[in-house]
């Protein structure tokens, strides 16, 4: 089993049967339609993470907390 699978077999197995419950749709939906991960980034989105990881370099970002 991969490292990733033992920790959230982990997390898992800490988790009451309710929240269990909640989580369950979640999982459902992960399972029954697979992600689709976009490979290919436009020119303007590798600027938009450019321009971000710069801003997180000079510490002139925006917290999330901030953000709404």
């Amino acid at each position: 089993m991969s490292p990733i699978r033992q920790e959230l077999h982990g997390y898992i197995d800490m988790l009451p049967d309710l929240q269990l419950e909640a989580l369950k749709p979640i999982f459902t939906i992960l399972v029954d339609e697979p992600l689709i991960i976009e490979t290919d980034l436009t020119e303007e989105e590798k600027e938009i993470i450019r321009q971000g990881r710069e801003e997180a370099a000079r510490g002139t970002y925006v917290p999330w907390s901030q953000v709404h």
